[in-house]
């Protein structure tokens, strides 16, 4: 897979973009039995430089994630049953990684 892009498995949709912050988050992702779909989304160019972070906002489906990179934002639709579960998976791969969390 190319430095940058992420395709097939549990990624749905066309956009294939994902910023450097996102990357390792995504593949850590397509692992979880958890989860159904990963919808790889928005990204806003040219913030503030910032700490890496990942918010998570409850959706009826998931877990919507804004995750900040240095100069970029993505966000990240997480499709899953379990969404208290997986919101404490990340909680866990957040801390352990380094990535400040809401």
């Amino acid at each position: 897979m190319s430095k940058g892009h992420r395709q097939g498995g549990k990624i749905a949709g066309r956009h294939t973009t994902v910023i450097p912050a996102a990357e390792k988050i995504v593949d850590f992702l397509q692992r979880q039995e958890i989860v159904n779909k990963i919808s790889i989304g928005f990204i806003k160019h040219g913030i503030k430089s910032g700490n890496h972070s990942i918010k998570f906002i409850e959706m009826d489906s998931g877990l919507l994630l804004k995750i900040r990179g240095s100069a970029s934002i993505q966000e990240i639709r997480v499709y899953t049953e379990s969404s208290n579960e997986l919101k404490k998976i990340l909680e866990t791969y957040a801390k352990k990684n380094k990535y400040l969390y809401k």
